[in-house]
């Protein structure tokens, strides 16, 4: 995976920072790496689907290993459930995978 994120200061003040535990942040910061930039295509559902700038097509375990030592399973499924709530993802799953969804990610990621 080639390619870089802007994380913007103002994340420091923002609540999904300022009151995340530490695997959290290491799971926010994660997820923003593995949101796609540009268009992809993946199949999803069965069918084929284009993946949209901030979204992406994962599972629980595939966070758990790209977030890195110390991050568990359920360190996992809380912080997708706390995001959810606080309105910086959505999050689609099936039985095989999960689909991600960075909402405004324009907003932390546009010039």
């Amino acid at each position: 995976m080639d390619g870089w994120i802007k994380i913007y200061r103002v994340l420091l003040d923002k609540p999904i920072w300022v009151l995340s535990t530490p695997e959290q942040k290491v799971i926010l910061i994660t997820i923003l790496l593995l949101a796609n930039h540009e268009d992809k295509e993946w199949e999803w559902k069965g069918e084929k689907f284009i993946c949209k700038p901030g979204q992406f097509i994962t599972s629980i375990e595939s966070i758990r290993k790209a977030a890195g030592k110390g991050i568990s399973i359920q360190n996992v499924r809380s912080a997708l459930l706390r995001f959810e709530k606080m309105k910086f993802l959505t999050s689609e799953s099936t039985m095989l995978n999960r689909l991600i969804t960075v909402c405004n990610w324009g907003e932390y990621q546009d010039n």
